[in-house]
């Protein structure tokens, strides 16, 4: 077994090419079997664990073997359904394989039906046709032939098939083996408050706790428990940074001049043509638009300005028709842009004892884009004391960035993450950033993230059910099925 090791842990750590738990029952007629050498096939000498369920090679019926070192799984029926494999089977089209990613929810059925005693059996490459999501697979030019094992078909689990395919997660350890995880109907959507014992999330349509300890499963709140948790005073300390107090000015600095605004004497921006295709400070039609400014006090006769421009005219969704844009102004009263901050506003900020600032805007902590949030997005920036500014978005090239916690030597914890589900970013990720901007990646996760009252960090998957607290280093995976909620 040191040469299956070796090539699977040639592959990208968490993607070796792996098991897979997929059923089919599409028994092929023994002259199909017999119409191509047998192969010597063993049983793995590690665990092989589908969704939760551990298989017992020397129990199961139809248990997982091991062939050119890559670990084959039975397409069974009762495997197929737990990991969303919707298959035909017919005399003249053979099987065809849709990995479609659904969620079924539905609990792995130990197989316990066999007794195995030997380690090498035989097994028959396939010779009926094969098709998965629509690709002719040329079984007899495979290096990993689909093989016929108990009249079962079995699937080489590949990279190829198991992720690109049929998106399943895939890991490898060296105590717990393989295991393979479907795509799972998610319910971390969001962890909206804690208290000494639990953390609240909500599921979309419901709200549940988890303790902290991860020591158990969730559980439904009660409407009174409900009631409780929402009438709670908002914690003082949920906004990682102080905000940013802008005020309007009692006589304005800047002054417009045909499409050009200037301050003072210094020209500060020129509206683009509304045929630009830009969006925000375009010329329009000036009936409609307003202009306004505010300024933001940096100290030692410095400050902050924005300009925002607002269409009138949309006063039904006037936030999505509401630009600004950012100016350092210096101590001799010389601005200039601000860069970092696309269209909300700078919502926070935060001096650091270097003399530089962070400035964020108000990141939206739903996991969904709708035509009310769908401009909405949280960013973060870097304003050093001459007035250069770092985008923490541009740089990581992620659209959204929501800041959880903050030191007083002006180090950030922050989140990157996307609303857009299949967005596969790598840089997705929680990070910590010190005031010079330089990162370093804490986590992978990009999900749902909270600090809680006694200050550890907690993030959720995007995708699976899994909550890890950061600060303490514990994780806990639950599988859809064992959630308590009604179809």
């Amino acid at each position: 077994m040191k040469k299956w090791f070796r090539l699977r842990t040639s592959l990208p750590a968490s993607t070796a090419a792996l098991l897979l738990a997929a059923q089919l029952m599409a028994a092929a007629p023994a002259v199909h079997a017999a119409a191509a050498p047998a192969v010597t096939v063993t049983l793995p000498s590690f665990p092989v664990k589908i969704n939760g369920l551990t298989i017992d090679p020397s129990k199961a019926q139809y248990p997982p073997i091991v062939y050119k070192d890559i670990t084959y799984f039975p397409l069974t029926w009762d495997y197929t359904q737990t990991l969303g494999l919707p298959y035909t089977w017919s005399e003249t089209e053979g099987l065809r394989i849709t990995g479609n990613g659904n969620r079924y929810r539905v609990r792995p059925a130990a197989d316990t039906g066999g007794s195995n005693r030997k380690t090498a059996y035989t097994a028959a490459p396939v010779t009926y046709p094969v098709t998965v999501n629509d690709k002719a697979i040329d079984t007899a030019a495979e290096e990993y032939p689909l093989l016929n094992f108990r009249n079962i078909t079995y699937f080489p689990m590949t990279w190829r098939f198991m992720h690109d395919e049929f998106h399943m997660k895939l890991s490898w350890q060296a105590k717990d083996g393989f295991a393979v995880i479907s795509p799972q109907r998610h319910y971390m959507y969001t962890i909206f408050s804690d208290d000494a014992d639990y953390l609240y999330l909500n599921s979309g349509s419901q709200s549940y706790k988890v303790r902290k300890s991860l020591s158990e499963l969730p559980v439904l709140l009660t409407e009174e428990e409900n009631r409780k948790i929402y009438d709670q005073p908002v914690r003082v300390d949920q906004e990682a940074l102080p905000p940013a107090e802008f005020k309007t000015p009692a006589s304005p600095s800047v002054e417009r001049k045909s499409r050009t605004f200037y301050y003072g004497s210094q020209e500060l921006l020129t509206l683009a043509p509304k045929d630009s295709g830009s969006q925000g400070f375009t010329e329009t039609d000036a009936a409609g638009m307003v202009y306004t400014e505010a300024s933001l006090d940096l100290g030692a006769g410095r400050s902050l300005l924005a300009v925002k421009e607002t269409d009138s005219t949309k006063d039904m969704a006037a936030d999505f028709f509401t630009y600004y844009r950012y100016f350092y102004v210096n101590a001799d009263g010389k601005p200039q842009p601000l860069s970092g901050f696309t269209h909300w506003p700078v919502t926070g900020l935060q001096p650091n004892p270097d003399g530089s600032w962070w400035l964020v805007s108000k990141a939206y902590k739903g996991s969904s884009i709708s035509a009310r949030n769908a401009f909405m997005t949280g960013e973060l920036a870097l304003l050093r004391p001459d007035g250069q500014s770092i985008s923490l978005n541009e740089k990581l090239k992620v659209r959204e960035i929501e800041v959880l916690s903050r030191k007083e030597d002006g180090s950030l914890t922050f989140r990157a993450y996307s609303r857009i589900f299949q967005d596969d970013n790598p840089a997705l990720g929680i990070y910590e950033t010190d005031p010079a901007g330089n990162l370093t990646k804490l986590s992978e996760a990009s999900g749902a993230a909270y600090v809680d009252t006694a200050g550890d960090l907690w993030v959720a998957d995007r995708e699976l059910n899994q909550l890890t607290n950061l600060t303490k280093n514990v994780s806990r995976l639950w599988y859809d099925y064992e959630f308590p909620f009604a179809e």
